[in-house]
């Protein structure tokens, strides 16, 4: 799971990168190659949410890896720009969108998952208990 969430963060750190080159040659009036930056900053942004969704699909406890919610619909609010990506809750990222200041480690985002796949478990054993 580790190494999914590691990949997701490179496609969006390269994303970002080639986002910054473009607002960098735009302001210096080299239009073309901001251009070439913006398609190519697009291009990694789907990709990272091609693997965003992927995660999701494999494993829905995902979720708490990160900082809001992963909306993928096409009216959700995710978008192919660095605000609107979502940050891994280990992320010091200022676009890092929480209701909580301090940053939240890993070990605690891996206490939190296995207690929820705990509760999930006991929930279907309840289920079936009552069938």
């Amino acid at each position: 799971m580790l190494d999914e969430l590691k990949r997701y963060e490179d496609k969006l750190k390269k994303a970002i990168f080639n986002y910054s080159r473009t607002e960098g040659y735009s302001t210096k009036g080299k239009h073309s190659t901001a251009k070439k930056f913006y398609n190519s900053s697009e291009r990694l942004y789907e990709e990272a949410l091609e693997i965003l969704q992927e995660l999701l699909h494999a494993d829905a406890s995902i979720q708490q890896w990160f900082d809001r919610a992963l909306d993928l619909d096409a009216d959700g609010d995710l978008g192919l720009t660095p605000v609107a990506m979502p940050r891994v809750v280990t992320s010091r990222s200022l676009d890092r969108q929480t209701t909580d200041s301090r940053l939240i480690s890993k070990r605690e985002v891996k206490i939190a998952t296995v207690e929820w796949a705990i509760s999930a478990l006991l929930a279907v054993e309840t289920i079936e208990k009552k069938n």
